[in-house]
């Protein structure tokens, strides 16, 4: 049976996925180095977490699984069966405790803490610390990421070390994550680099980084990866629960085209809305994420019939457009065709236009 689900449209930023109203309304119409300089300001500073035991017990509402288990980014399958999963609390170690894949977990520093010297409040972040296997943890080390060439070591999940032959990248060992996981990195490195712009003196130059500025091979790397695994419910589950702990969120999991326009083509001005009408409507929120079908459906206003309906898929180009000329408020669209993934969807009225997001699993 097919499900279907109806959206209604606010302006941009929505409380749909825990943020407040208004949160990147500073950010709005940007583009660039003054987009990212404005989200720096909104998400910095945040509350700093002690690294023992605020860390691992953060992880109890960051980083669980739906079955109770702990998410581990360098170990996991999302979808399918990994060889292991690990005991929250149960299963933690610290910096020894396994001597195989699968002992215990630890504290994975995504940005290797030797390239900011394990400095505050950098160290604590749960935007750039993770809950990881231990092996594959110290395997990775201070190695940077990419695509590997052959293979010295595959981990039970896929992932692996060996040389870096992704195009601009330096020669020399680097660590390759699952393609599940690799959206979720990207967008933690497009959150470090924008969180502590102001703090580049604490950084160090290093193989993806002048110190905290992305390289021109890691930019382009990362919007790939940010591009072929789009935004998850586990990401959305996972910005909401630090966003309770650290009172700041990941802008790149709640607006991913802000990637594009600070690091690529895209253009952010255009999301901009052409009045507050609709916000004002009432416009409702049906069940998101939605699969296979799902009904639009806006306020129409006596004198004010029509609307135009456009979606936009992570890159944003216009992937449906419908225009509602005969009166009806509403439109049935099917997404059988559509790679699960983020989507936006904008809906113009005479009334204004809005533009919101559409989860598809």
């Amino acid at each position: 049976m097919k499900r279907v689900f109806t959206l209604v449209f606010v302006v941009l930023s929505v409380n749909a996925f825990a943020q407040p109203p208004g949160y990147y309304t500073s950010a709005t119409g940007l583009n660039g180095q003054s987009l990212r300089l404005a989200l720096r300001n909104i998400i910095r500073p945040h509350t700093m977490l002690s690294y023992t035991p605020g860390l691992w017990n953060a992880y109890y509402t960051t980083d669980v699984k739906p079955n109770g288990k702990l998410w581990d980014i360098y170990s996991d399958i999302p979808g399918g069966t990994p060889a292991y999963e690990f005991t929250l609390g149960t299963d933690q170690c610290g910096s020894s405790g396994a001597s195989a894949e699968g002992g215990c977990y630890n504290r994975e520093h995504t940005w290797p803490q030797s390239k900011f010297a394990s400095d505050t409040p950098m160290q604590t972040d749960l935007f750039i610390v993770y809950p990881t296997d231990y092996i594959v943890n110290n395997r990775r080390g201070d190695n940077p990421y990419g695509k590997v060439g052959t293979a010295s070591q595959t981990f039970t999940n896929g992932s692996k070390l060996g040389n870096n032959t992704y195009s601009g990248a330096p020669s020399g060992t680097c660590y390759e994550p699952i393609d599940s996981f690799k959206g979720d990195l990207a967008r933690t490195y497009f959150y470090i680099s924008t969180c502590y712009r102001n703090d580049s003196s604490l950084f160090v130059n290093w193989e993806m980084a002048n110190q905290v500025s992305l390289a021109p091979w890691t930019a382009q790397m990362l919007l790939e990866w940010h591009h072929n695994d789009p935004v998850s419910k586990k990401e959305i589950n996972r910005n909401n629960a630090a966003f309770a702990l650290q009172n700041n969120r990941n802008p790149f999991i709640d607006h991913p085209e802000y990637a594009d326009c600070i690091w690529g083509t895209g253009d952010c001005s255009s999301l901009l809305t052409s009045g507050l009408a609709m916000a004002q409507n009432h416009f409702s929120l049906y069940p998101n994420p939605a699969a296979d079908m799902v009904t639009v459906e806006w306020q129409s206003v006596k004198g004010n019939e029509g609307a135009v309906v456009n979606v936009h898929d992570i890159s944003g180009r216009t992937i449906y457009s419908y225009s509602e000329t005969s009166g009806s408020n509403k439109v049935l669209i099917s997404m059988t065709q559509w790679p699960k993934g983020v989507y936006f969807i904008q809906v113009i009225t005479p009334a204004g236009a809005a533009t919101q997001k559409l989860l598809v699993e």
